[in-house]
């Protein structure tokens, strides 16, 4: 029988062909003396690559390599398998097909007498949708017949048809927008925490093509969500036209590379998408340096989990082994320019630090300007001292620390410095890198903390700058709460928001309670003085 087996090597199938009547004739044979399904992989050429044995019910694939086709491919590779027991192609057959993103699966019914006989066909059709009730029928195209002579299918003119369609559609899609099409799956349990990260997708500049949802307990420690979930991801991708898949939660490079492996989507996690936002709106030598920093940081041990069966170099007679690794070589590079990086960040600190001396020398009052992202911060900096510092309705907008002089007319000059906003769950590779800016937040004399009055995650935010503060040690410094976009409230709410965080209610857009605000500054700082009024600005 083994030889047999072997023997399956040596057969040809014609391109035009799913499966020839002889190869179906021998596979069928095989398996009812076996008693166990067979199958074989099939590449679009004809030729036998895997001849695979499985149990009575079912076959397990061997490793078929990771999607390397282009745009509206599929992979080139069929199977053509036996069933026993007189039932149709499985769930475990299409979720193969769907997830392998095989050019077809066929399945060959096997008599009592091992004679092949009805056969089902099924292929991924581009152009299908799932229906409501969470069923993906529409997704193949399917083929039967009572036999393998009765077979009516060009398969070489139906899959390049199916290819030349993927093509299209895809192609017709990417010619809309520039923007990459993501998949936003969320995993979190929380609702708030899932909408952030649809915020952040879109502070990225990626178009969302679709969202998905699979709350669970405990992640999946491999692919993150179940199998399931991973056959719908397909489907959704194929159907929205999305070919990036971004997730609400951190990813183990090993979880990453599964999920890539098994949907053929590229992934990308919470903490990846920040650092792609910062690395946008980094502007400063400064800003961009700590931005290099904590990317080279995060794809240090990404580096590391990747194959490590690649090509050596720099071995050879009397060298020790076989040489360094290209993958070494890499993780080497990496650690020297993060070296460099940490030089040249710490060259860049004392230099600030130079300056918060010369700062501390003037006695100048220093105001820091803080908040979880998007509540305000840079709009609050320019109604304050009438800048025009880019303020926009998106998370991490402002990412380069800005510092102005305002002159208190009474009391002189303070510098006012808005800075980098925080979020929750801030990676710690982003923490560590910036640091080095963060350590202005300690010369101040006073923390300005902004929060969006109007978000109904109010607390949870303040909540999280709270926390973050005493990560960084700097939660001794006296603060401000300042409660902005009050103009998006009822008049009673904000008299009672303003009573319960003991802060001062503002509309920084409007330039709305600036007085107030600037007069409460000054009772903070020891000042005691009259509200300057002429920070009274009404918007027209």
């Amino acid at each position: 029988m083994k030889r047999a087996l072997e023997r399956t090597y040596r057969r040809r199938i014609s391109p035009k062909e799913v499966v020839s009547p002889e190869l179906a004739g021998h596979l069928a044979s095989v398996s009812r003396q076996l008693g166990r399904q067979v199958g074989v992989v099939v590449s679009r050429e004809g030729a036998i690559r895997n001849v695979v044995v499985g149990d009575a019910t079912q076959l397990h694939l061997p490793d078929v390599g990771r999607l390397r086709g282009g745009v509206g491919r599929f992979r080139g590779l069929r199977l053509v398998h036996t069933h026993l027991r007189g039932e149709s192609l499985s769930a475990d057959d299409l979720n193969d097909l769907a997830l392998l993103r095989l050019d077809a699966v066929a399945m060959i019914q096997v008599s009592q007498t091992g004679e092949p006989k009805e056969v089902e066909v099924a292929l991924l059709s581009p152009s299908g949708s799932g229906d409501d009730s969470g069923e993906f029928g529409d997704f193949f195209r399917r083929f039967e017949a009572r036999d393998i002579h009765h077979l009516d299918l060009d398969f070489e003119a139906e899959i390049r048809a199916l290819e030349d369609e993927q093509t299209r559609l895809t192609r017709g899609a990417a010619g809309k927008t520039q923007k990459e099409r993501a998949l936003v799956i969320g995993v979190m349990l929380d609702d708030g925490h899932f909408e952030e990260t649809q915020e952040l997708v879109a502070a990225a500049g990626v178009e969302i093509a679709g969202t998905m949802r699979q709350k669970r307990s405990r992640v999946h420690p491999k692919t993150v969500v179940g199998s399931g979930k991973l056959t719908e991801i397909v489907f959704e991708s194929m159907r929205l036209r999305a070919d990036v898949a971004i997730f609400d939660i951190d990813l183990r490079p090993a979880q990453a590379r599964a999920f890539e492996d098994a949907t053929g989507l590229k992934a990308i996690d919470r903490t990846q998408l920040i650092l792609d936002i910062f690395a946008q709106r980094a502007k400063s030598r400064d800003g961009k340096l700590q931005v290099e920093l904590a990317q080279l940081r995060y794809s240090l041990p990404r580096l590391t989990d990747k194959d490590a069966g690649l090509s050596r170099l720099t071995g050879g007679i009397g060298g020790r082994g076989p040489g360094e690794t290209v993958m070494e070589i890499g993780r080497r590079r990496l650690r020297d320019r993060i070296s460099k990086l940490e030089r040249e960040i710490e060259k860049l600190s004392q230099q600030r630090q130079l300056q918060r001396r010369r700062r501390r020398e003037e006695s100048i009052p220093i105001l820091s300007i803080i908040g979880y992202t998007n509540a305000g911060k840079s709009t609050l900096l320019n109604a304050m001292t009438r800048s025009k510092v880019e303020a926009a309705d998106q998370l991490f907008m402002t990412l380069d620390p800005t510092s102005r002089r305002l002159r208190f007319p009474r009391e002189g000059e303070v510098v006012l410095t808005d800075t980098v906003g925080f979020i929750s769950d801030l990676p710690q590779d982003l923490l560590a890198a910036f640091r080095a800016t963060l350590e202005e937040l300690a010369d101040a004399d006073l923390l300005l903390h902004v929060l969006d009055a109007a978000d109904e995650r109010l607390d949870e935010k303040a909540g999280a700058v709270e926390k973050l503060l005493v990560d960084l040690e700097l939660d001794a410094i006296p603060r401000l709460v300042v409660l902005n976009k009050v103009d998006l409230l009822p008049p009673g709410e904000v008299a009672s928001l303003a009573a319960r965080y003991r802060g001062v209610a503002i509309s920084a857009a409007r330039r709305k309670g600036i007085g107030d605000l600037i007069s409460a500054v000054e009772e903070a700082l020891g000042r005691g003085r009259p509200l300057m009024t002429q920070y009274e600005v009404t918007a027209e």
